[in-house]
């Protein structure tokens, strides 16, 4: 019958799903942010070095109130 598939794909489910579900958790344990930031390309270094001046958090979302009035 139709049901028979069930167990196979909620196996096949968790399998893909699960990896993701844990490595944004383990990235807050380790990172203490659920978000891995790489710095390998030059552009995101600078963007990281923005963050860190503007807010002193890379990791806080940044809107348009972070950025200073002259």
């Amino acid at each position: 019958m139709w049901y028979e598939i069930l167990p196979s794909a909620f196996i096949i489910t968790a399998g893909l799903g699960l990896p993701g579900w844990a490595l944004y958790h383990i990235h807050n344990l380790v990172l203490g942010n659920h978000y891995r930031r790489t710095l390998l390309q030059r552009w995101d270094r600078i963007q990281y070095q923005r963050d860190m001046r503007l807010t002193g958090n890379p990791y806080k979302v940044n809107g348009l109130e972070s950025i200073p009035d002259k």
